[in-house]
């Protein structure tokens, strides 16, 4: 038998190490299910604990194929050899697929009651948190692959789609979210049927706008899933966080189909950036006049001060633009929590709306400390 090539040797062997290690990620992950479900028999009734396993190894199966399946990508973008480990940053997306899959397996079982209906929110939380950081990693250590990237849009893919249904499930969505919160899966429909048909499927400019939405998604949907929200809170929330998906997915899909050209949003750039810069100032003011009755009443009451505390520490990092985003988040959270005390009135649901603006702009110009700006503009490890 002719003795190979040594590039084709090299790729062998590459491929064979690979296969090793895919082995023992399965191995590892087929054991954590078994531990994770003696205590799932504990605090689920028959025969929810048993449909959650064979779930989430259904949705595990998949997230190990995709992996096996796209092996030979597990290559730097520039270079041709393949690389014989699968790298840190890939194995940060392995144990988010192994967490979201525990997500997946939720689907066919009710809510979870008492403390234990936090789990849901906590867990996806657990499993989207790292998105950001499993990329740097790999982009830190040299092992930035077109296999990380696809498993990586895999495991979010599913993530999106499973909190969507699992959020309308618990009743927390209205219905006609679904649509939006799933608008990526049409979207590659959309695409497919283009190509089908034999029509042109145009490229889309790069935008920060796509990875920061993405990351919005995800955010919106965990805090959707802890038990503190309910309607009709959560109807609004969807509401101002579903239109301007819904737009940014249509002018996208405007731009493949051709419809509209890359050019076409140039002359509304300084627009934009006139938005982006101004647009917050207003918001952080409007919502410090609106809490301000919300504050008062607590301090008025005398099991409720802890709670005034923590909203005028919001409204002040939100004033002064310290870490803008996350403080508008934390003060969603905390609206949560005033709507298990009391019916929302029309400033709070107000407030809402100002809160989620404020995620999405930013925290504009005269900003202390807009951190986010720079995680949303630039990914770590990039040069």
């Amino acid at each position: 038998m002719p003795a190979l090539p040594p590039d084709a040797t090299r790729f062998t062997t590459a491929v064979n190490r690979l296969r090793v290690r895919w082995l023992a990620a399965a191995v590892v992950s087929a054991l954590a299910l078994l531990l994770a479900y003696r205590p799932a028999q504990t605090w689920w009734p028959a025969p929810y604990p048993l449909r959650w396993l064979a779930l989430t190894a259904l949705s595990l199966a998949y997230f190990l194929y995709i992996l096996w399946a796209n092996l030979s990508h597990n290559r730097r973008t520039p270079e041709s050899d393949l690389l014989p480990a699968l790298g840190w940053g890939n194995a940060l997306t392995l144990l988010r697929a192994l967490l979201m899959s525990g997500v997946v397996g939720l689907l066919i079982a009710p809510r979870p009651a008492g403390i234990h209906a936090w789990l849901p929110g906590l867990l996806y939380l657990a499993a989207s948190l790292p998105d950001y950081i499993d990329g740097a990693i790999a982009r830190l250590t040299q092992h930035a692959t077109r296999l990380g990237e696809i498993l990586d849009l895999t495991v979010d893919s599913v993530g999106v789609f499973t909190a969507t249904f699992l959020a309308f499930q618990y009743g927390v969505i209205p219905w006609w979210y679904l649509p939006i919160g799933l608008a990526r899966y049409w979207f590659v429909a959309g695409i497919w049927w283009r190509e089908r048909r034999g029509k042109p499927v145009y490229d889309m400019p790069f935008s920060h706008r796509r990875r920061a939405f993405a990351a919005l998604k995800m955010g919106f949907m965990f805090v959707m899933l802890f038990p503190l929200f309910g309607p009709p809170g959560t109807h609004l929330a969807a509401a101002a966080f579903g239109l301007p998906f819904a737009a940014a997915f249509l002018w996208d899909w405007w731009l493949v189909a051709g419809v509209v050209k890359p050019e076409t949003g140039i002359p509304f750039a300084p627009l934009k950036g006139l938005a982006l810069q101004w647009g917050p100032v207003p918001l952080r003011g409007f919502a410090a006049l609106l809490v301000i009755p919300q504050i008062t009443a607590h301090l008025t009451h005398p099991d409720l001060h802890w709670l005034a505390l923590a909203e005028i520490g919001a409204t002040a990092f939100l004033a002064l633009g310290l870490l803008p985003r996350v403080t508008a988040i934390a003060a969603i959270l905390l609206l949560g929590i005033n709507q298990n005390l009391a019916p929302l009135t029309l400033a709070q649901s107000a407030l809402a709306f100002v809160y989620i603006w404020q995620i999405f702009l930013g925290g504009g110009r005269g900003s202390l400390w807009p951190v986010e700006d720079w995680l949303v503009l630039n990914r770590i490890g990039e040069r």
